[in-house]
């Protein structure tokens, strides 16, 4: 019976992944999601070159299967290889966060000048109806902030993208040593490691001002401990993933579906060795989460003399994610401050507004099952499938730089370059896609649930954010996760290659042996 439940639910895991990324594989092949050179975070889509597609696919094909006969992927040592790619990740970074001249703006702003007014000693933005008050989720983060600014001064961009730089080279290692760990295979640890330096649009997200640089790899570093400790149970490890997993979610809170992914792997590895005492861990990595955040917001709550509320339903996200807007299908519409501002800032009218909305909406769907379909359509292809993933966007959206931008800067943002990247980053969308399909489908049949868990984080990515509210920038860290995967089909295309050249040797020696007898 516990077998059958265990497979039942990688089953699921399995199938459903396969769908996903099928689909993505298959949208991406035919058409990209992009958008113009205003900035207006408007989706437009394109039908893509699909000549270019197989040429890129076969082109890549054959130089894993020239090294397949050469055994470099075996002989390539993974150590000195992260290290280079570690090397040319700072590198890269450091020089964007330093030509780019970005000046924060939107909701970048106003994190930092949060932080700054709190490092002074002034919480306007603690205030009812203001900032921090409609978004507290986002107080961690302008912690994170406030100590660095009170450390290098304040708005001291340059170390948080410093940092930032850190944070992505961190990720990239902890991608390499989980793939190491779970698979225990040197040519997919080696595929993972060549795969991520085509990974630009995460080295250009290097000047966002926002949590998902800082918790991304916290999140990551959460996994690997918690993969070490149902292995070797020892409390560090233990420690490791409560402590990691806590500060990735007080850092952005997205990375709760990190914490459900981790519960339930952890229920189904305790079922599986009959180790019901990970139940304990599970409560602790809750406590961390809970604890953490509470105690951010009393310390903000003692210093300034306010309370900080709950912010704004989450119904309200839900609710504009079902709904049309100028950008694209779920994104954002002005809906939810709209809202908040015109029923005077009353957060429970407005939750009760929301659930409204959202039941307008579902009978809608049901009366007009066509349009559901295209509208889901659309809002999923804008998010997974824009390959730049708002990495130009966000540091140009309003085209605010605190120098003049050299012509090789510019012409990324506005001119040839420009499209050379798109070009680049939609066959680099379209091999990791292709990859984690033919991964996923070649070895549906010896996953274990340690190498399951990066993919049930990223089905938990995908079914969240059809239901909330759209942004390809919030896919990035769940497209990074699909590499893994992505090298394991190219490996296993290459076991299979490897396979058949056998069978054709000894054939060849057969009828060699045949015919001189």
């Amino acid at each position: 019976m516990k077998e059958k439940l265990l497979g039942f639910n990688k089953g699921i895991v399995i199938y459903i992944s396969l769908i996903v990324y099928t689909f993505l594989a298959v949208v991406s092949f035919f058409s990209t999601a992009y958008f113009d050179k205003t900035y207006l975070e408007t989706t437009y889509y394109k039908w893509d070159s699909i000549s270019l597609h197989l040429i890129t696919l076969v082109f890549v094909l054959f130089l894993l299967f020239q090294a397949e006969r050469k055994e470099i992927l075996e002989r390539l040592p993974s150590k000195k290889l992260c290290v280079i790619l570690l090397c040319y990740g700072a590198v890269f970074g450091g020089i964007w966060s330093i030509v780019s001249h970005t000046v924060p703006t939107g909701d970048q702003f106003q994190v930092a000048d949060c932080a700054a007014d709190f490092m002074r000693g002034e919480y306007y933005y603690l205030n009812p109806g203001k900032y921090l008050q409609i978004y507290p989720q986002q107080i961690g983060y302008v912690a994170y902030l406030e100590m660095l600014f009170r450390v290098f001064g304040p708005f001291s961009y340059s170390v948080v993208e410093a940092l930032n730089v850190v944070f992505a080279c961190v990720e990239f290692y902890m991608l390499y040593k989980i793939t190491e760990l779970i698979f225990e295979n040197k040519r997919i640890t080696n595929l993972v490691l060549l795969l991520l330096f085509g990974c630009l649009p995460y080295l250009f997200y290097v000047t966002l001002i926002y949590g998902e640089l800082p918790a991304a790899p916290l999140a990551l570093l959460a996994v690997y401990g918690c993969i070490r400790f149902t292995r070797e149970g020892k409390i560090w490890q233990g420690a490791l993933t409560v402590v990691s997993l806590g500060v990735a979610v007080v850092l952005k809170q997205n990375n709760l579906i990190v914490v459900i992914a981790i519960t339930l792997y952890l229920l189904l590895k305790g079922l599986e060795l009959k180790k019901y005492s990970y139940i304990l861990l599970i409560v602790l990595c809750f406590l961390s989460v809970t604890v953490l955040d509470k105690g951010i917001k009393k310390q903000y709550e003692i210093r300034s003399g306010y309370e900080i509320g709950n912010g704004v339903s989450p119904l309200m996200h839900i609710a504009m994610g079902m709904q049309e807007g100028q950008m694209a299908e779920g994104w954002y519409n002005g809906y939810i401050l709209g809202t908040f501002w015109d029923n005077q800032e009353d957060v429970e009218l407005c939750a009760e507004i929301a659930a409204q909305d959202i039941r307008d909406s579902i009978n809608s769907f049901l009366k007009n099952p066509a349009y559901a379909l295209k509208f889901y359509y659309k809002k999923i292809v804008s998010q997974w499938n824009n390959p730049t993933y708002e990495c130009l966007w966000i540091s140009h959206f309003e085209n605010s730089h605190d120098a003049s931008l050299s012509w090789p800067v510019q012409s990324l943002y506005e001119g040839q370059l420009h499209q050379i990247f798109l070009n680049f980053a939609d066959e680099y969308q379209w091999i990791v896609f292709a990859g984690a399909g033919m991964g996923i489908y070649f070895y549906r049949k010896k996953f274990t649930l340690e190498q399951l868990l990066l993919a049930i984080i990223i089905l938990g990515g995908f079914f969240f954010h059809i239901l909330w509210e759209a942004k390809a920038r919030f896919i990035l860290p769940y497209f990074i996760l699909m590499i893994p995967y992505g090298a394991v089909g190219y490996e296993q295309a290459l076991a299979i290659y490897h396979e058949k050249r056998m069978k054709g040797r000894k054939l060849h020696e057969t009828d060699n042996i045949d015919g001189t007898l």
